[in-house]
């Protein structure tokens, strides 16, 4: 019996250790040192957190600011309108900042001028695009090298940054504030690696701006007159001759100066898998080694490998069938198809089980096939993943079934008023 006492003891602190050194290995494997001072990781789709250190203190931005002017200058111009480069926008960029060495009087296409600003991070690109959407209904504006010239470029400046931040607060921003479109330093210039997210994850839902930031490099078209006409991508991760050249980075922003550090926006896909990181007041060590990049790598790793892209319900899926009110026997039946492929990211080895709210906006008929009737939302962790639905074949209405509901309502309104003019009245008692 002392035994058998003795090997169960052993066998239960033999199997206790190794518990316990899985368990401590399962937590190493999940966790990650990021030297950058703030930093975020979350689902590029819906916004999703998956990993975040001091996300919401307040920090300079630097040039990923420029972001945000991406997304005003695609939500205002069009790419081919013509811009002139005034002397102002070139000038006021302070020096030892980046130039996309453009000159005074040049025409570019808006285009040309997004291009230079996000691929290369030009300062000065950056006020021109600002200072032309600012002046949309005065396209006369002055751009010389007069006194008046440089009030109304300041003026302008200070009108494009109202712009960007009004935006800010309909993206969701909670502690940003810009004073200028290029991120040159400015005590009142400042966000966080939160708003920071919000914003990369609003300009990569946009098409042009995802196509633009994920070029490693960029030329100017052949009749373009320039003493400078070949770009390169300051978000090294792109580079395949970058020693920070990751696989699966498509995009988007960098930016530096002294007191914001080596801060980035920027976002990977792997298989159905859309990442974006941001991290905020990196530097570089001794070895000449950017925590920057290598923060975003480890990011982006500990996203892949710790989570994994689940579908909630697929296009074309049927979502619900319904009976339709006044529709005929032969097409009363009404299956509703989902418009978008609905997919969340989850714990790896996590499985969803979840029943989606369906919200249906006209159920009488008639309904044309492939009209929106209704929407599918589900929530996991408070966010929210919807799509419209629509009729997968036309429902007829039924005269039949018409003539009973207008006699229905018809009794109803009537009964309702029988009903009103049964109840007795009561007769005030006159004073004498």
């Amino acid at each position: 019996m002392k035994l058998i006492y003795k090997f169960l003891t052993i066998w239960i602190l033999l199997t206790s250790i190794f518990l316990l050194s899985f368990s401590s290995e399962t937590f190493a494997s999940s966790d990650i040192s990021i030297d950058s001072e703030a930093a975020i990781l979350i689902d590029a789709d819906f916004g999703k957190i998956l990993y975040e250190k001091d996300a919401k203190k307040r920090m300079y931005p630097a040039s990923t600011t420029k972001v945000m002017t991406a997304i005003l200058t695609v939500e205002n111009c069009n790419l081919q309108d013509n811009v002139t480069v005034s002397y102002w926008s070139i000038h006021s960029v302070p020096p030892t900042y980046t130039m996309g060495y453009i000159t005074e009087g040049q025409i570019l296409t808006v285009e040309e001028l997004l291009n230079i600003t996000m691929i290369s991070s030009a300062n000065d690109a950056a006020y021109v695009l600002a200072e032309y959407i600012s002046n949309l209904d005065n396209p006369d504006y002055l751009k010389d090298s007069s006194e008046e010239a440089k009030q109304s470029f300041d003026n302008s400046i200070a009108e494009f940054s109202e712009m960007m931040n009004k935006k800010a607060k309909e993206i969701g921003c909670l502690d940003t504030n810009f004073v200028n479109p290029n991120g040159i330093h400015n005590e009142n210039h400042y966000s966080t690696a939160y708003d920071l997210a919000l914003i990369g994850k609003y300009a990569y839902s946009n098409s042009i701006i995802k196509n633009i930031s994920s070029k490693a490099t960029y030329d100017l078209p052949k009749n373009v007159v320039n003493d400078h006409t070949n770009y390169r991508s300051t978000v090294a991760l792109l580079r395949a001759d970058s020693n920070y050249y990751y696989e699966y980075a498509n995009g988007m922003k960098t930016g530096y100066t002294d007191p914001a550090g080596y801060c980035m926006i920027t976002t990977a896909k792997k298989d159905d898998m859309n990442l974006l990181a941001v991290v905020l007041k990196g530097r570089i060590l001794e070895d000449g080694t950017r925590t920057r990049e290598n923060d975003c790598i480890k990011l982006f790793n500990y996203g892949f490998e710790n989570y994994t892209s689940t579908s909630l319900i697929q296009e074309g899926d049927i979502a619900k069938t319904i009976n339709v009110i006044n529709g005929t026997d032969e097409s009363d039946s009404l299956d509703l198809l989902c418009t978008n492929t609905l997919d969340c990211i989850v714990d790896t080895g996590e499985v969803i089980d979840i029943t989606p709210v369906i919200n249906l906006t006209n159920v009488i008929a008639p309904i044309a096939k492939g009209e929106v009737v209704g929407t599918i939302t589900y929530t996991i962790d408070e966010i929210e993943y919807s799509s419209d639905l629509i009729a997968s074949h036309d429902v007829y209405s039924s005269d039949a079934k018409s003539l009973i509901i207008l006699l229905s309502i018809i009794f109803i309104i009537l009964l309702v008023v029988v009903l009103f003019l049964s109840i007795p009245k009561k007769h005030k008692n006159s004073g004498s």
